[in-house]
């Protein structure tokens, strides 16, 4: 009986091992903390400080992106050189901090771009629309050369762009600044397309329905991922604006819901009006459409952004900016929107945004640029345009759970990593347990311990088995 007894005093030891292997194989399924707080507009650029006065603004290069601070009825001063013959665009991003106390119609920057004489070529204002609602402010200020754009504004030169924010602003604090210059190669032959009068008057493609697949968002342009026709879904903390790039064509255009889920409260609607918001941004940055709550009772509360589709003629055309600003083929943006005020009374935590995109129309060829349009930012590189076609045509399945499959399988694939690893491990233990246990056995001749080899009869079935001692 000594050698079984000695056989179990390991025992201990395997069923610690077993639980090891039991909490390694638990470890990477285990849900990740929530976020503590809502994420704020990433900056990413070069450090730049505007001046005070035009004679000594610094000088915005193109294809580069600036960073810089601006307070409360702060006026700064940018330089930027262009030829007479390229369009060119100057954004800015203002990003007041999530939760901040902003006012509506009070809180806003004002962007402005002015000619060598002082003549004004561009301005664009942009205010905070919803009282209590911190988003990012962007847009930009254009120069074009075609016979429809301001004539002063045309000549080769040093211009001046000005980015103002308002005086008397609720919030005290500076607000981050991203600065970036675009510069928009000249068509060959001149610019001679018309504007495609009605194209924007046509119905809009319906958003496809199905399941939903995980994409984080960006927290800002330059880290925007790449979303295409589906159906998309990521966790939002109230305040947070995510943002997501979309490849557009000539001759597309861009489809897309945003919806909420019902109050958890009483499954109405009504109180989750306007809790949701969405902007569509040209690869300029410039804002193309802004949102259309569509929340109705009984229904999920669902903002809409439907645009234009994408011709170089529209620069022209005598409508209003959503249709100019659809001018542009490239990545385009989507910046979404969780309203603070109205959610977090009714949806607690970590909000669901479910998005649903389509990108509709016939493509067609554009302008021939005379320069590397797609290497000044102004259409999609080859690699864009495989992604965009595999993101599209990715089927949207789900597993008996419910999960999508390709995280499903993600997950899966860890866990048997995990398993294998530990598994290797366990099976090595035990053998030289087993080996020891039996050489023992072996040593001190027949006894209650089996002999290297040997069979044992189940006492129930009068069956022979194989394997480890009697005292496994």
């Amino acid at each position: 009986m000594k050698h079984r007894s000695r056989d179990r005093a390991g025992l201990p030891a395997v069923a610690a091992l077993c639980a090891v292997a039991t909490m390694a194989v638990q470890i990477p399924v285990a849900a990740a903390d929530s976020p503590t707080g809502a994420r704020e507009y990433k900056v990413r650029g070069t450090p730049v400080q505007g001046a005070g006065s035009g004679a000594d603004a610094p000088s915005l290069r193109p294809g580069r992106t600036y960073a810089d601070r601006l307070g409360p009825g702060e006026k700064r001063f940018y330089g930027v050189d262009l030829d007479a013959k390229s369009a060119a665009y100057v954004s800015a991003v203002a990003a007041p901090r999530p939760g901040a106390g902003v006012v509506s119609y009070r809180d806003g920057v004002t962007v402005t771009l002015k000619n060598s004489a002082g003549g004004v070529c561009d301005t664009v204002p942009r205010r905070i629309e919803t009282k209590g609602v911190a988003y990012p402010l962007a847009d930009y200020v254009t120069r074009q050369t075609g016979s429809g754009s301001v004539a002063s504004c045309r000549a080769a030169g040093r211009y001046l762009v000005t980015v103002e924010r308002q005086a008397g602003s609720a919030d005290p604090e500076s607000w981050p600044l991203e600065l970036r210059l675009m510069v928009e190669p000249p068509v060959k032959g001149g610019s001679t397309e018309q504007a495609p009068e009605g194209s924007w008057h046509a119905e809009p493609p319906q958003p496809p329905s199905g399941s939903a697949r995980p994409r984080e968002g960006g927290r800002g342009f330059t880290d925007a991922p790449l979303v295409s026709t589906g159906v998309w879904k990521d966790d939002f903390e109230p305040g947070e604006t995510h943002f997501y790039r979309v490849p557009v064509a000539w001759g597309q255009q861009i489809s897309a819901i945003a919806e909420l889920p019902a109050d958890g409260a009483d499954k109405s609607t009504s109180l989750l009006h306007q809790a949701i918001a969405m902007r569509a941004y040209n690869p300029a940055r410039g804002l193309a459409k802004r949102g259309t709550a569509l929340a109705q009772e009984g229904e999920r509360p669902q903002t809409e952004v439907s645009t234009a589709p994408a011709a170089y003629g529209n620069r022209y055309a005598k409508a209003d900016y959503s249709v100019r600003a659809m001018s542009l083929t490239g990545g385009y943006y989507l910046a979404v929107t969780l309203n603070p005020p109205n959610v977090e009374p009714h949806l607690d935590g970590t909000v669901p945004v479910t998005l649903r995109l389509r990108i509709a129309g016939t493509t067609h060829d554009g302008p021939s640029y005379a320069g590397n349009a797609v290497k000044a930012g102004f259409g999609l590189t080859d690699a864009e345009k495989q992604e965009a076609r595999k993101a599209a045509s990715s089927p949207i399945q789900t597993d008996p759970m419910g999960r999508p499959v390709g995280e499903h399988r993600a997950t899966l694939q860890t866990v048997a990593y995990t398993s294998f690893g530990t598994g290797s491990l366990l099976l090595i233990g035990l053998g030289v347990w087993i080996l020891t246990a039996r050489r023992r056995a072996a040593a001190d001749g027949p006894g209650d311990g089996m002999a290297d080899g040997a069979e044992s009869a189940d006492p129930t079935t009068g069956q022979h088995r194989y394997g480890p001692p009697p005292a496994w």
